[in-house]
């Protein structure tokens, strides 16, 4: 759907009326160097709140810091009135009132934290509100999706989940090993989200979660953000309707309370395409394992390489399609923001 044409008022006005979340829009200045006319494109079609992915790449501490402050002076130079940070659900809501689109932070890995616990307090003064466990390789805290053993929260991994929950930072298992991530929802206290991530009975993908890590957010009152990224929805074009299948069985397996939305792939795929293979050639890094070590490849490529990914504007059809298949106003409401909302209020 071309953003403007044919949108149904319905799906207009709830949109309109709505918190909209994305849990998850990579951010790094090398990633996307720091376009804003991407965040307003999302302002356009009714999104309140991104959280960013702010960190250099591999993740370092220094690096993450440096990054979060020069982000947030160009956003103050900036000084707009569509255009804000926002660490609190108080904040992200006054932002929507005054018609602005909210920004948090977060990172897709703990190895900023090393072995040092006080750094998760630092970064959380900084604003980073979730953080993921493991970005798909073995770490200091969990083992990644891509580990084929499968080992689970390392003893540093448990206190971390422990310290997070303290301090009011929001346990991500997007990324992270399946073991890892139902050893760290039972340790939880507070609500863990998936914050991008597909649906594996669906599209076998490594990055995708089974029942059991569905079932057991969902128990914790948690919240799975359905990724838009095409290979991992099993539909390399990323159509509206993709992204419907994968919500659609999360709201038949565990209701409406439990989905939330998270775009993750706005960018290129040639800008990502090179920025990933500089990366891993610079660092000698590779968090993607390579076709054939025994994880089902079913889309051609484990990578987001040659994907689209879901757009901002694709927004309002996904509504009209939630409304179409009889999903109620609240339900509707509660994915589209309410229920991360809910995760981060908890959280506080």
């Amino acid at each position: 759907m071309e953003p403007g044409i044919d949108i149904d008022p319905a799906s207009a006005d709830l949109i309109a009326s709505a918190a909209v979340w994305d849990m998850t829009v990579p951010w790094s200045p090398e990633d996307r160097n720091w376009d804003l006319d991407i965040l307003r494109r999302f302002h356009r079609e009714g999104f309140t709140f991104l959280s960013l992915t702010l960190t250099d790449w591999p993740a370092t501490y220094e690096g993450t810091i440096g990054t979060i402050h020069r982000f947030k002076e160009l956003v103050a130079a900036e000084a707009s009135d569509w255009l804000c940070f926002a660490s609190s659900v108080s904040e992200i809501d006054r932002a929507r009132q005054k018609g602005r689109l909210a920004l948090g932070i977060h990172i897709q890995e703990t190895l900023p934290v090393a072995m040092d616990l006080s750094r998760l307090a630092t970064l959380h003064a900084l604003g980073v509100r979730h953080m993921l466990l493991a970005y798909n390789i073995r770490n200091f805290v969990a083992d990644g999706c891509a580990e084929v053993a499968n080992a689970g929260l390392s003893n540093f991994g448990r206190k971390l989940v422990q310290e997070m929950n303290r301090i009011g930072m929001v346990v991500d298992c997007s990324h992270s090993g399946r073991r890892s991530t139902l050893e760290a929802m039972e340790i939880s206290e507070r609500p863990p989200i998936f914050s991008h991530s597909g649906v594996y009975k669906l599209v076998p993908h490594i990055r995708n979660i089974h029942d059991d890590q569905i079932r057991a957010c969902a128990a914790k009152r948690g919240v799975i953000g359905v990724v838009g990224v095409g290979s991992f929805l099993g539909d390399m074009e990323a159509r509206t309707e993709s992204w419907f299948r994968h919500i659609d069985y999360l709201v038949s397996m565990v209701g409406p309370d439990h989905v939330g939305l998270a775009t993750d792939n706005v960018a290129s795929r040639e800008l990502r395409d090179a920025i990933a293979k500089d990366a891993y050639q610079k660092y000698g890094i590779t968090p993607w394992p390579e076709p054939g070590i025994g994880w089902p490849n079913p889309t051609g490529t484990q990578l987001p390489s040659g994907s689209a990914g879901i757009q901002p504007e694709q927004l309002s059809e996904l509504v009209e399609t939630m409304l179409g298949h009889g999903y109620p106003a609240s339900a509707v409401v509660g994915i589209l923001g309410a229920n991360f909302r809910r995760v981060y209020a908890a959280a506080e």
